[in-house]
């Protein structure tokens, strides 16, 4: 867009005169003047540069990144999505000329045709759908919207949707390897009460791993906490009253799990990990352990899911066909929440 000396004089009531001697980086104007001229040019190219680029993402589509609430239970414990993370990927899908929403879907309370219905007025090109809280009757809706759908946290391969995941089986074998190499058998897993994707996948690796270890049927070794720190809490409150057997190691299923059982043995004044050792799925926030902290795996989360977006938009752009699933590998960042065994000779 060019911008016409006698519409910038009559914005700062000036003479087109000056206004052409500051174009023309000719003398005669004094330097405040100058100023104001240069300034007030650069914000209106600004603004038409913006304008100009919205119009290009309006044309080219919208790109949605659709958090899907079932229960609420997964979500709301989340960090604010609204935050870096979304900025990062807002800025990519922009800087391909896109238009970006990040939206919340609660099944509950939201009407999904209605919301789906105003999206695709704003041309809908593509869903990156997080969806750690669905199930496989879910996704039925999405498949018939008509545009590429990318799925995070959970696994719709064979409804023909790609995925990308974190590799909770790899990590549930890193925990468990772990434990038995340091003469570790009599492990338990504690878990969340809710059955949602990862989960699932993590107790069935529990299952398979003990058993290639011959450490026995774990079947009677899932044990499930609850869903709240609370609930978490007070059940591993009771488990330690009832006098069981106890084991040599927990496998912690979430970070939620982590923080309630740890205060729990904490308080109970067990010995972390002389008289029990833990590993962790997920970063645990601080809290006041005396100095222990927690053997964990982890899984990669943004760099995971801007990968995710990438794809999509190559999928949009290529009309890529190949259905897809991805699964990052889980690192496992050593504590000082497990006790060697092996290390000491019992005479």
């Amino acid at each position: 867009m060019k911008i016409k000396s006698k519409d910038v004089a009559k914005a700062l009531n000036l003479s087109e005169a000056t206004v052409s001697l500051v174009l023309n980086e000719r003398p005669g104007v004094n330097a405040d003047t100058r100023k104001r001229v240069l300034e007030y040019i650069r914000r209106r190219e600004e603004e038409a540069y913006r304008q100009n680029r919205m119009t290009e993402m309006i044309d080219k589509g919208l790109i949605l990144m659709l958090q899907y609430k079932k229960h609420g239970i997964i979500f709301d414990r989340r960090m604010n999505i609204r935050n870096d993370f979304t900025e990062k990927i807002a800025n990519i899908i922009q800087e391909q000329g896109y238009d970006f929403e990040y939206a919340v879907y609660d099944e509950r309370s939201d009407d999904l045709q209605k919301m789906i219905s105003l999206w695709k007025e704003r041309n809908l090109r593509g869903i990156y759908l997080m969806g750690a809280e669905m199930d496989k009757n879910n996704i039925f809706y999405f498949s018939e919207i008509g545009v590429p759908i990318v799925v995070g946290d959970n696994n719709f391969y064979n409804e023909g949707i790609d995925s990308y995941l974190v590799d909770n089986r790899e990590g549930v074998r890193r925990c468990v390897e772990y434990l038995v190499e340091r003469g570790h058998s009599q492990i338990v897993y504690l878990a969340e009460s809710i059955d949602i994707f990862n989960f699932l996948e993590r107790r069935e690796a529990f299952i398979l791993e003990m058993a290639r270890k011959e450490c026995g049927d774990a079947h009677k070794r899932i044990l499930h906490l609850g869903n709240t720190y609370e609930e978490i809490y007070k059940s591993m409150c009771s488990y330690l009253e009832e006098g069981h057997r106890r084991p040599t190691a927990f496998v912690l299923e979430s970070s939620l799990v982590s923080i309630g059982v740890m205060q729990a043995l904490q308080e109970y004044r067990i010995k972390i990990p002389r008289e029990i050792s833990l590993v962790g799925f997920d970063e645990v926030p601080a809290v006041n352990m005396s100095g222990l902290k927690l053997t964990i795996v982890k899984g990669t989360h943004t760099r995971r899911h801007i990968a995710a977006m990438k794809h999509l938009i190559r999928y949009i752009e290529d009309n890529e066909t190949e259905i897809i699933r991805v699964y990052y590998r889980t690192r496992m960042q050593e504590g000082n929440s497990v006790h060697d065994k092996t290390k000491y000779i019992y005479i």
